[in-house]
């Protein structure tokens, strides 16, 4: 198992929606500015969201979107930075505002779409303003991210959008999983909710449990794909009810 407390970021060519958390606004200058820079190396238009951001690199801040039209709005922006001759959409929002459920039910919702259309993310948060566990939250629905503590990722499976969940799914995640799922919401398939875990370093029974209980209060099969040994084992042995684990 990883050390608890160690942060999973990675640098942003490993992650194309990417949640950090910064200290001051100093940091977040920085963090934007190399963020864009792989944007404009890579070909892409470059955008600024948030409320009384600096311009940094010659680009202006404008405001969020609505809401309610947030999803459909960048899915426009992107088709029309394509229409442009660039290569993709580099956004980088400071959403500390916006922190709460609603929001980080928008955030699997976009990372599904980022997974398979070039539009790249960078949602930044205040860690002096977000509440801890608020963040943690988000922090999980993301790919990429820079928040400790956070033992998983349910995030969207690149190229695909699938569901998947990487990391490691034990006791101290138990509450954090089931609100991820809630925000999720993942579709069901013919009966079936799969979970792309390739890179699923840890599962526990707790968790398996938990992601049966899940499919079958939709009347679902949970269908775990994962390469570890353990969680085919476990299934078995506990003879847990309602999911179906196949190598991947």
């Amino acid at each position: 198992m990883r050390a608890a407390g160690a942060p999973v970021a990675r640098p942003f060519g490993a992650g194309r929606h990417v949640c950090w958390a910064y200290a001051d606004r100093a940091e977040f200058v920085a963090v934007a500015r190399r963020f864009f820079a792989e944007g404009r190396a890579a070909g892409g238009a470059l955008r600024l969201v948030g409320g009384g951001l600096p311009d940094i690199d010659g680009i202006r801040c404008s405001s969020f979107p609505d809401p309610a039209a947030e999803l459909s709005t960048w899915a426009a922006a992107t088709e029309a930075a394509l229409a442009d001759g660039y290569t993709g959409l580099w956004v980088v929002g400071d959403a500390t505002p916006l922190a709460s459920p609603a929001f980080a039910a928008y955030e699997h919702q976009i990372d599904r779409f980022i997974a398979r259309h070039p539009l790249f993310g960078l949602c930044a948060y205040d860690r002096r303003v977000v509440d801890p566990a608020a963040l943690a939250d988000l922090a999980c629905l993301h790919p990429t991210h820079n928040v400790p503590g956070v033992p998983f990722r349910l995030h969207a499976e690149e190229g695909t959008g699938h569901l998947a969940i990487s990391g490691e799914l034990d006791s101290t995640g138990t509450a954090a999983l089931a609100r991820a799922l809630d925000r999720a919401a993942p579709a069901v398939v013919d009966g079936e909710l799969v979970v792309e875990a390739g890179s699923l370093d840890f599962v526990d029974h707790r968790s398996l449990l938990q992601l049966a209980s899940y499919a079958r209060d939709r009347g679902a099969t949970a269908v775990l794909r994962t390469p570890l040994p353990a969680a085919a084992r476990l299934v078995e042995l506990l003879r847990v009810p309602g999911i179906r684990v196949e190598a991947s």
